[in-house]
């Protein structure tokens, strides 16, 4: 197996992954009794488990940015929502309420902000066609009038406390901090991707910008994939749901460990035939 055979296998093992775990999440959804009274609760853990799978999907099929430079931003947004789901669950009606909340609130703000920007151009605010198809999308949840603007924290406490108090401050402190440096383009990321020496020593090697070309790495598909079984995980445990469906991370891991076996056998072959000669 070549290097480019190797990589048409792992276009096979990321399409299986992503209809499987497509399946993963519908069944588990459909297995969960629903109770309408409890709308907002189902809807917003629903959407939060639909948001890590998609943002692993679009990872996985997107190779062009298996790097350091943009996979991180999307395994940073995952561990957030993770914490943020495992928060939920501690109390799930009334966070999975504070929670959607503070997100109309954010959009209210937003569609204000928008009027004032309109009033001020001297255009009619409140007939202009986008501003109705908004304020209808907000009062089909809620109406503008009873919708609060909250511009803290939607938790009332920060992530490292959510973190604390869902029981998942390892993946705070091994995973969303180190995300977030390139998340908020710290330095301590920007000085390592897009900083080099400069070769001129009369310049006293003083480091020049570099935009790095970075060869596709699977360990950030592995990683987003593991993120979507923590969710999985944390729902079945949540819920008490049993779900019998094949696991999409275990069958990737299985299949990509193979393909690297029989890379790294063919490699050996070739190297042993070599020395022969």
């Amino acid at each position: 197996m070549n290097n480019t055979d190797f990589w048409k296998e792992v276009d096979v093992v990321i399409a299986n992954y992503v209809e499987t775990v497509k399946t993963e999440l519908h069944i588990r959804w459909e297995k969960w009794p629903l109770d309408l009274s409890k709308r907002e609760m189902y809807e917003v853990i629903g959407a939060l488990m639909a948001r890590q799978v998609t943002l692993a999907i679009h990872l996985a099929i997107s190779p062009s940015i298996w790097n350091g430079h943009v996979a991180p931003l999307i395994l940073r947004s995952m561990t957030d929502n993770y914490i943020n789901l495992a928060w939920i669950f501690g109390d799930l009606s009334d966070r999975s309420r504070k929670f959607m909340l503070h997100g109309l609130g954010q959009e209210k703000l937003t569609l204000e902000h928008q009027k004032a920007r309109l009033t001020k151009d001297g255009k009619d605010a409140e007939n202009d066609p986008l501003i109705k198809e908004w304020e209808e999308w907000l009062n089909t949840q809620r109406y503008t009038f009873l919708t609060e603007v909250n511009i803290g924290s939607w938790s009332g406490i920060d992530t490292r406390k959510m973190a604390e108090e869902a029981d998942c401050i390892d993946l705070y402190n091994y995973a969303y901090t180190p995300f977030s440096a390139a998340t908020h383009n710290m330095w301590n990321h920007v000085s390592k991707y897009n900083l080099a020496r400069c070769p001129n020593a009369l310049h006293r090697h003083h480091r020049i910008p570099v935009i790095l070309s970075l060869n596709p790495d699977l360990d950030y598909v592995y990683r987003a994939a593991k993120y979507v079984r923590k969710v999985f995980r944390l729902f079945d445990e949540k819920t008490g749901i049993n779900v019998d469906t094949p696991s999409a991370f275990k069958t990737f891991v299985q299949s990509m460990n193979e393909l690297e076996k029989i890379l790294e056998a063919e490699n050996d072959a070739q190297v042993k035939s070599s020395e022969e000669e």
